[in-house]
Order: structure tokens, then C-alpha cells, then sequence
């Protein structure tokens, strides 16, 4: 294990108060893209787990396959494939944040070996169903196979919305954006993995955020 790397410890049970707010606060995602109705939900409930993962947890590693889809409840979590050896820190590629998918796509749905890593910036909980739980709710409900299918098509939209970010000229219109776009995250992922995403030093992040304070 590398010093990028943290041990997946055991699960504490969520208080039964946090874990009401994580399903509502999940149901009403789902029902905005495709409405449920109390039986199909219920279907959902019987399969989902609860998952924490403390800061540092790897959730996926290159050479492994996807197994589970995970609905972020509190926390943040970055994609990297690789680590810049000069500065010790990883090349971020997407940051999640709650109430969206933490998924690595192609390998959950083709069942193949990823190259990305998911890793927690800070503790992490989640809900999640695993791949073959997901299959046996497409195969009970109609329904489920119209928000799965909804729902995929949301995290696709995000795919394409990486490579606009990621085309994006200056490095004030990144940050521009990231701040915009990731509110959370600003305070959650540290400056150096914030840089890294935008593909910017470290020290032209400072002087960014400087200005953008002194703007308000």
C-alpha cells in the first residue's frame, strides 16, 4: 500500500435518522428524472446498502471491475488514472459531489477492469447497489428499467461535460467554472487537487481565488 492509498475499514451503521435523509434525499433525485411509485421504490430499499468510507479510502483501483453504484450522500470524491511523480499528487480527471453517481461507467456496465482510481477527499458515506442487485431490479420493475436507463443518460451528460471543461482556454474561466459548478468541492478537496483538475499550478489557483474574493 502506498502513502496514496488507505485501507477500507468496517462500516458504522448510520443513525436511523441519517439513513431517512440519504433514501428521501435520494428518492427525490430519481423522481425528477422518472417518477417511482411506492411498490417500485420499495424494490429499490430492500437492495441498497449503506456504505462509509473514511478520507483516503480507495473505492476502485486499476485492475479491478465496477461492481456497485454508489449515490453520494455526504463528501467528495475524485477520479485519477494516474499520479504526477514530480509532485506526488494525483492527475484529477472528475470530482463528484453529493446527490450525484459515483461510478466508473464502462467498467460497471461492460464488466472490464478499470484504469481509473476513486478515492474520498474526506469521509465519505454512501448508498449503493451492487451490480447483479441491480440487474434483479431491472428484471422485477418496468419502471426501474426506465429510471436506470434515465439515470445513465444523466451520468453520460456529465461525461461530455468533463470534455467542455476540460477545453476551456484560461485558467479564470476554469476556475470560474469549477467554482460555479463544484460549490462543495471548494471546501472539501484540497487546493493541490483543485489545481490539478484544472490543470493549473498551484500558485496561479492562490492568486485566482485572491482575486475572485476581492471582486465580491
Amino acid at each position: 500500500m502506498t502513502n496514496q492509498e488507505v485501507l477500507q475499514l468496517p462500516q458504522p451503521n448510520p443513525t436511523e435518522h441519517t439513513y431517512a435523509v440519504a433514501l428521501s434525499h435520494l428518492r427525490l433525485r430519481i423522481q425528477e428524472i422518472s417518477p417511482l411509485d411506492d411498490h417500485d421504490w420499495a424494490l429499490l430499499t430492500d437492495k441498497i446498502s449503506w456504505e462509509a468510507q473514511p478520507k483516503g479510502a480507495l473505492l476502485l483501483r486499476p485492475g479491478q471491475v465496477c461492481d456497485q453504484v454508489r449515490f453520494l450522500h455526504t463528501g467528495t470524491v475524485i477520479y485519477y488514472e494516474s499520479i504526477n511523480e514530480e509532485m506526488q499528487l494525483e492527475q484529477v480527471g472528475w470530482i463528484a459531489q453529493p446527490t450525484e453517481m459515483v461510478i466508473e461507467i464502462n467498467s460497471f456496465f461492460q464488466r472490464l477492469r478499470t484504469q481509473q482510481h476513486l478515492k474520498c477527499t474526506v469521509p465519505c458515506e454512501f448508498l449503493t447497489i451492487r451490480y447483479e442487485d441491480l440487474q434483479a431490479l431491472y428484471a422485477e420493475s418496468a419502471a426501474w428499467n426506465t429510471a436506470g436507463r434515465r439515470l445513465t443518460e444523466a451520468y453520460m451528460l456529465l461525461i461530455a461535460e468533463r470534455t467542455y471543461f476540460h477545453l476551456l482556454d484560461s485558467a479564470s474561466e476554469k476556475y470560474r467554472y469549477f467554482s460555479e459548478r463544484f460549490p462543495e468541492a471548494l471546501q472539501l478537496v484540497s487546493q493541490k487537487h483543485i489545481a490539478a483538475f484544472l490543470r493549473i499550478r498551484p500558485e496561479t489557483l492562490s492568486r485566482l481565488r485572491k482575486s475572485s474574493v476581492r471582486s465580491r
